[in-house]
């Protein structure tokens, strides 16, 4: 059995986490891997809030277990200013009603005062864990502090990582470059070790870990646990087109490529025709998050519809890792078995 900060601090069976990604990480997915022992993540930015209640309603009803929601909580989604929301309204806006329907998913990101209701849902429900991504606001982490919610804070530099840590976060999630969705410059391999160095909190790994070797190395650099996305794309409980999933299995690392042509920030993805045609015109990203609007259905056309050439449809680099569609509570259990064999092989030289 590995033990570590990550397994005492929230009492999970193994130290393995699903990522939080958005529009993937729903309840389905959620409790198969903490029902398994990791810590399962929702993506919580996906749902409109109401929408968001009834799917932690969901995950209560089918676990007992740890279990996380990601939010992300930048200024320019929790600001009240409405000269910076009115452009992002007016690309909202100009979408035909079935375009807004298709787009569903970043929906809250377009919408004054829906992340807001979000955190106070979040708040509410008091989950074991809150992962926040881009922002590390001093407000939130004191008031899941209040309510004895366990933070996490997804980063991708060393800079970011010394932030969360000032700011009281109780874990660090180092993503490296490797990874899908948003995702920095330094690869996990060097990131970690750099984070775990400058930190006095636990540190987990991101980006390139699909199986036990990629535990087992990351709890050789010091981690105390992984932060899993893309190998749980593969599995039954995952939301998502079957399209999307039969590539992940199938895809290699050429696969993939880093754009902004769909949220305006920086974003590992599949390459298809959209993010090609984007790259050789001379058009700039409108920023985070009104690209999505200029982006159309393309955000999620590759979820709903397997759209493969012009959806979004984030992913890393371990799908060349990805074999087969693995229900993910073995997923889980599979990574924690493989790894402790690995370490115990390395201890004893057997």
């Amino acid at each position: 059995m590995i033990k570590t900060a990550l397994t005492e601090a929230l009492g999970l069976k193994y130290p393995v986490c699903s990522a939080g990604m958005a529009r993937v990480a729903q309840a389905g997915l959620v409790t198969a891997v903490s029902n398994a022992g990791g810590l399962g993540c929702l993506g919580g930015v996906s749902f409109m809030p109401d929408d968001l209640r009834a799917e932690i309603k969901k995950i209560e009803a089918g676990t007992d277990k740890p279990y996380a929601i990601n939010l992300l909580l930048p200024d320019s989604l929790t600001t009240e200013d409405e000269t910076q929301w009115a452009p992002v309204r007016e690309l909202w806006k100009s979408l035909s009603g079935a375009d807004q329907e298709k787009m569903a998913g970043v929906e809250a990101l377009l919408t004054p005062g829906a992340v807001a209701d979000q955190v106070q849902i979040v708040l509410d429900a008091a989950p074991s864990a809150v992962v926040l991504t881009f922002a590390t606001p001093d407000w939130f982490i004191k008031e899941c502090k209040d309510r004895g919610i366990t933070v996490f804070s997804l980063v991708g530099s060393v800079g970011k990582a010394q932030e969360a840590s000032a700011a009281g976060v109780d874990f660090i999630v180092a993503q490296g470059s490797e990874a899908g969705g948003h995702t920095g410059y330094a690869s996990t391999m060097t990131l970690v070790p750099a984070v775990i160095d400058v930190v006095d909190q636990p540190v987990l790994a991101a980006g390139g870990i699909a199986d036990g070797r990629g535990l087992a190395a990351s709890l050789a650099l010091g981690a105390a646990g992984v932060w899993v996305g893309t190998r749980f794309i593969a599995s039954p409980e995952a939301y998502g087109h079957d399209n999307f999933k039969n590539r992940v299995v199938g895809g290699s690392f050429k696969d993939s490529t880093i754009t902004y042509s769909y949220s305006g920030k920086r974003m590992r993805a599949f390459e298809n025709k959209w993010t090609s045609e984007w790259e050789s015109s001379d058009k700039k990203p409108a920023g985070f998050p009104g690209q999505y609007a200029v982006a159309g259905t393309r955000v999620e056309t590759g979820y709903l519809d397997g759209d493969m050439d012009f959806g979004m449809m984030p992913v890393g680099q371990t799908m060349q890792l990805v074999h087969e569609i693995l229900p993910a509570g073995e997923i889980v259990e599979n990574m924690a078995s493989d790894a402790e064999k690995i370490l115990r092989r390395l201890a004893t030289g057997n």
